[in-house]
C-alpha cells in the first residue's frame, strides 16, 4: 500500500473500493455470452470464472478481517494444510469451469452479494482502528505479514482494477481469435 493511500481518509478508501467494483462490473457488462468461457493461451481461468474468482477473494479477506477482529489482532495463522489444501481444490475447480450466459445473472448476483458482505464489514471499522494491524500467516512456513482493515481494502480494490484490465485484454483476444 502506498503512502498516499495511507494519508487517504479511511471513508474515502471504502468509496474507492466501491468504485473499483463498479468499474469492474461495467468491463464485464462489455463481454458477451459467447466470450464467458473463453480462456486465453497461457491464463488458467475462462473469462467468466473471473466472477468466482473474485468472490472467493472478498470472501477470504472478509473472513481475514473477521477473525482478526476475534483475536483481538492477536497473530492469526492461515497456513494450515487442510486451508492450503481447500483453496487449491477450489481453484482446480475453477480452472475447470466454462460459464455460459445463462450463469452470468447468478454471478453477478453472487458477486453483488460478496462485494456487500465486504463492504459492510470494511465500513464497520473506523479510521482510528483502520490501521491497526494483526501479523497474520497467509501460508504454511511463510513469515507473518502486517496485515490491518486498510491493507485488506487496498488489496480488494487493486484487485478489482487489476481483473477490471485483464477483461479487457481478454476481449480484444477473443475477438481477435473470433475473427480468424
Amino acid at each position: 500500500m502506498s503512502d498516499q493511500s495511507m494519508n487517504t481518509p479511511y471513508k474515502e478508501t471504502l468509496t474507492a473500493f466501491d468504485q473499483a467494483y463498479t468499474a469492474f462490473l461495467a468491463a464485464f457488462g462489455q463481454a458477451p455470452d459467447a466470450a464467458l468461457g473463453y480462456v486465453p493461451p497461457g491464463d488458467e481461468y475462462a473469462l467468466g470464472v473471473l466472477l468466482p474468482h473474485l468472490e472467493d477473494t472478498l470472501q477470504h479477506y472478509t473472513k481475514v478481517l473477521q477473525q482478526m477482529q476475534r483475536a483481538n489482532f492477536a497473530p492469526l495463522d492461515l497456513g494450515s494444510t487442510a486451508e492450503q489444501e481447500a483453496s487449491a481444490r477450489r481453484h482446480a475447480f475453477l480452472v475447470a469451469q466454462r460459464p455460459t450466459g445463462a450463469d452470468r445473472a447468478r454471478m453477478l448476483a453472487e458477486l453483488a452479494s460478496k462485494h456487500q458482505m465486504a463492504m459492510e464489514e470494511l465500513a464497520g471499522v473506523n479510521e482510528a482502528a483502520s490501521t491497526r494491524a494483526a501479523p497474520v500467516i497467509y501460508s504454511a512456513g511463510s513469515a507473518p505479514y502486517p496485515t490491518s482493515a486498510r491493507d485488506i481494502l487496498g488489496w480488494l480494490s487493486d484487485h478489482y482494477r487489476e481483473h477490471t484490465a485483464q477483461i479487457q485484454a481478454m476481449l480484444a483476444q477473443w475477438r481477435a481469435e473470433a475473427h480468424h
